[in-house]
């Protein structure tokens, strides 16, 4: 991979040193947002947690139907609030990509984008965890190629389809399960059971403020097997996949800037789930497709700006779960019968946002967090529970 990437990296200075004086246009781009918060939930102690999410890149136009663009993303996630079945308050996890991207414009409508790209992620579920231990570390690497139609200029009418593929490994992921049930095949659970080829196709159109989009994804893993649902692995691999809709719209109305909107996500797994209540259980509870689900979010941001450099902001976010076929847990850890597992997790924020110049700003906040479930069996993580946070966010862009 490293080799790709210096073969890559000097055919772009070739390119760029071989263009025209007159004809190189090198244009920066950069965008941050850090954030400190400090969060108390009903059902714990006061903790704090921080958010980095930064974009670094430049795009290089050495002739008029020729460009380049080079990005790198950090993104790191502290301790916070996190939907039900996603992370545990102490989870953090960091994440490093890099793209490469090749732009032609084929027309005056019509532009082609070829781009590769790779990257790592780390995820660490508490303090005493290494980041290079961590269970569900990964690196990918892939392809994507996109193809931009413009049909309304005026309007700002364009619309992107994209195919995506990409090769994930993981390659301290191993499960217990598999461990007692094959001791001896160490070079198989010592890592990498949860590898996989993802591929992606999307379509994406944009108008007079308003966008959308459709994705549908496919994760076929290559060594993960389904359960079975007497409790032992059988021959068939693990597939995923993810349909995704999108709408929503950016829009400034005199003093007002307001920017909702609504994601609609299906998810299918094969896999089953099968629910051991302790060690010496000999009739354990099998659950098939255990992971599949239904989910709809729905988001409002509103930001009020009282003069050029101060805003009060407002934004209303919510999403609710439900699975196809899990149903929730009671306080004893017993499956309700007749009842699907339903997750809610809303959250409401206000801020104070202060301009410091054209491109930084400051954003102060607090947000009221809560989270419902008709499952009532935490013992791993939190379903019901009520938050309040209150923290600093720093953001710049150019």
């Amino acid at each position: 991979m490293n080799k790709t990437f210096f073969i890559l990296l000097v055919s772009v200075l070739n390119i760029y040193a071989a263009a025209p004086e007159n004809s190189k246009v090198f244009t920066p781009y950069f965008d941050m947002s850090l954030t400190q918060a400090g969060y108390l939930p009903s059902n714990g102690n006061i903790f704090s947690g921080s958010v980095i999410d930064t974009k670094a890149g430049f795009l290089v136009t050495p002739a008029e139907k020729h460009g380049i663009f080079v990005l790198y993303g950090f993104n790191y996630s502290g301790p916070g609030f996190n939907p039900q079945d996603t992370k545990q308050f102490t989870e953090r996890t960091m994440d490093h990509s890099f793209n490469l991207e090749y732009r032609y414009n084929i027309s005056e409508v019509l532009r082609i984008r070829p781009a590769f790209n790779f990257g790592k992620g780390y995820r660490r579920s508490g303090t005493n965890e290494s980041w290079k231990n961590g269970l569900y570390n990964s690196n990918n690497k892939g392809g994507q190629l996109s193809l931009d139609y413009t049909f309304d200029k005026d309007r700002e009418g364009y619309a992107t389809a994209s195919l995506l593929s990409r090769k994930i490994e993981f390659p301290n992921y191993t499960d217990l399960l598999n461990e007692f049930q094959n001791p001896g095949a160490a070079a198989e659970v010592g890592g990498g059971l949860y590898d996989q080829n993802m591929t992606q196709y999307s379509l994406r159109p944009s108008w007079m403020k308003f966008f959308g989009g459709i994705s549908y994804t496919t994760q076929n893993y290559k060594k993960q097997k389904v359960i079975e649902l007497s409790g032992v692995y059988g021959n068939t691999k693990q597939k995923d996949t993810d349909t995704s809709l999108d709408i929503g719209m950016k829009q400034k109305l005199w003093i007002f800037e307001l920017y909702p909107s609504l994601v609609y996500t299906k998810h299918k797994s094969n896999q089953n789930f099968i629910r051991y209540k302790s060690a010496t259980d000999t009739n354990p509870y099998p659950v098939r497709n255990a992971y599949s689900y239904k989910e709809m979010s729905f988001i409002v941001p509103l930001d009020l700006n009282i003069t050029s450099k101060w805003a009060i902001g407002g934004s209303l976010s919510t999403s609710k779960r439900t699975y196809d076929s899990r149903p929730p847990r009671d306080e004893n850890n017993e499956y309700m019968a007749g009842k699907k597992q339903t997750n809610t997790f809303s959250t409401a924020t206000v801020s104070l946002r202060k301009m410091i110049n054209e491109v930084a700003y400051v954003r102060l906040f607090y947000s009221i967090t809560k989270a419902s479930s008709n499952n009532k069996f935490e013992a791993y993580m939190p379903y019901n529970y009520t938050g309040s946070s209150f923290g600093l966010t720093y953001g710049i862009t150019y």
